[in-house]
């Protein structure tokens, strides 16, 4: 697996400074303190989220103690951001802690649960759509919102014509191509790709042993397997076989790197 669900019931008073090769999504359950990311200090209270970027040092800790819980994974929602810490914190609702719950609390044996995977995948996929939520559609422009809606409704669409969605917001194609740039970090095609990518991955993962390369292709809106392939290693890193066959080995036990 790709992602590793953390849950702590003991109470912890001093975490020491360590670091992980993973992004690490850290909720602070109970308890008040202060948490060092990157060499800058963070006050963390109940429902504080931090996101951690991979390699990067941090510590906590708590004069009363304090409960913490979360996860690590590969591919995270915030890999394109320049920060090395995203700092959130969870609404009135608990919206947050109710999912890390439903997935901490889920039993699970990944050599004979598959489908039990793809369930934790998939209360992790709502976490990250929870946190990009608030980080992204308070401020947006309504354009930019429709269109990126419509790209995700449309992203296993062979035949999707990206120019007739530009053309139908209200400004100049090439005004709206900087202004989506501008709110989003990338342009239209390139956000549309990185979704198509993302959709791939999780094909690959669920379906692997059931549909071909050429198959995922087309149901993540690439007519031309050879095209995806290039596509799919541009945004990844790596092309769908090996990702294929990355995916297939386990995700080391995390072990903190303690500071001396």
């Amino acid at each position: 697996m790709d992602f590793f669900v953390m849950g702590q019931n003991k109470k912890f008073y001093y975490y020491p400074l360590h670091q992980h090769d993973y992004w690490e999504v850290l909720l602070n359950i109970e308890g008040n303190g202060i948490a060092v990311i990157d060499g800058k200090e963070y006050s963390f209270c109940p429902g504080t989220i931090f996101c951690i970027r991979p390699g990067i040092r941090h510590s906590k800790k708590a004069e009363e103690g304090f409960i913490d819980g979360g996860f690590l994974l590969d591919d995270f929602c915030f890999k394109s951001e320049p920060d090395n810490v995203l700092v959130f914190q969870d609404d009135d609702r608990q919206s947050f802690y109710s999912l890390f719950k439903l997935a901490h609390g889920y039993p699970m044996n990944p050599a004979m649960d598959v489908y039990g995977e793809h369930f934790l995948r998939s209360i992790l996929d709502a976490m990250q759509n929870l946190l990009c939520h608030w980080k992204y559609v308070t401020y947006k422009n309504a354009d930019v919102l429709r269109v990126q809606k419509v790209l995700a409704d449309h992203v296993s669409d062979i035949h999707f014509q990206m120019d007739e969605l530009i053309r139908s917001t209200s400004y100049s194609p090439n005004h709206f191509r900087k202004l989506f740039k501008e709110q989003c970090g990338c342009s239209p095609l390139q956000y549309f790709n990185q979704l198509k990518v993302q959709l791939a991955k999780q094909q690959i993962l669920q379906h692997k042993t059931v549909m071909t390369m050429n198959e995922i292709a087309r149901a993540c809106g690439f007519e031309d397997p050879y095209y995806f392939s290039r596509v799919f290693k541009k945004y990844a890193g790596l092309s769908p076989m090996q990702f294929y066959k990355q995916s297939s080995e386990p995700m080391p036990t995390p072990i903190p790197v303690i500071s001396e």
